[in-house]
């Protein structure tokens, strides 16, 4: 398949792909054949350029953008990713990425839930609107009772439930999200919330008996001031937008569905 330029967080990664993308599709196709196209006097500059050997300068960089064929958002995501690429300091790169979340958030639709208390009251719910998003799979209730671990009957009501919630419509027979991805409203406390995060904390329990190759558990601890506790939510919400959009894709085959949680909590108290 063809390279989609915003699931990358390295535009060398992403030209490299492109490269074996036309490679694939035109065996003739090399890297004197693309600095032709691009117009680079230096043919072998261009494969340096791939492997990030040598800078990607603007020149190059507006010659890629006519090259690639890219749409106008398109580009600005592209020349802003040669800069969060190529920063030379922690600070450019925090700078630069924040930037490429602005885009990427701006680019991504998502549905607001609405009754999220009943939403939320059973992570089946959840699970069962983002796999019907995948328009590859069988929706039979047998199939979807197997691939979610849970009876017909509980599949069979959380269908019922999301259609009144409408966050689904069923059509000639599919059921289809409103939206492919959704968001639930930010209210620490509330009781949906509340009971969401206590039953999947039941779950995380549980999966500790899994093989370790279908589960992971990391631990760390990180004393911060308020300031860098601020920085580093900062830095975790970011790095969850780059996720979503990254693991983002049209199909399901091949794939299982993985749930994944951040805990952060206090374990000392501070110093008097």
């Amino acid at each position: 398949m063809k390279p989609t330029l915003k699931k990358y967080l390295n535009v060398f990664q992403y030209l490299q792909d492109v490269y074996l993308f036309r490679k694939k599709v035109d065996s003739r196709f090399s890297y004197d054949v693309w600095a032709e196209e691009l117009n680079a006097s230096d043919k072998s500059y261009v494969r340096l350029v791939v492997f990030g050997k040598r800078p990607l300068n603007p020149k190059m960089a507006a010659a890629l953008v006519k090259n690639l064929e890219l749409s106008e958002v398109d580009a600005e995501y592209f020349l802003m990713l040669i800069q969060y690429s190529q920063s030379k300091t922690r600070e450019q790169k925090d700078l630069f990425g924040k930037k490429l979340i602005s885009l990427l958030r701006n680019d991504f639709d998502y549905l607001e839930i609405q009754a999220h208390h009943e939403f939320l009251s059973h992570p089946l719910l959840p699970r069962l609107q983002v796999i019907l998003s995948f328009q590859d799979l069988d929706q039979s209730v047998e199939n979807l009772s197997w691939i979610l671990g849970v009876s017909v009957q509980e599949v069979t009501e959380a269908l019922e439930k999301l259609e009144n919630f409408k966050l689904v419509e069923k059509v000639q027979g599919r059921y289809n999200p409103l939206k492919k991805s959704f968001k639930v409203p930010d209210g620490f406390g509330e009781m949906g919330l509340k009971l969401f995060y206590e039953r999947n904390l039941d779950d995380a329990r549980a999966a500790i008996q899994l093989p370790k190759e279908e589960r992971r558990f990391k631990s760390l601890f990180l004393p911060m001031n308020e300031g860098e506790f601020q920085k580093y939510l900062d830095n975790l919400e970011s790095y969850l937008n780059e996720q979503l959009v990254q693991h983002n894709p049209d199909d399901y085959v091949d794939r299982r569905l993985y749930q994944v949680h951040f805990n952060i909590i206090p374990v000392s108290a501070k110093t008097r």
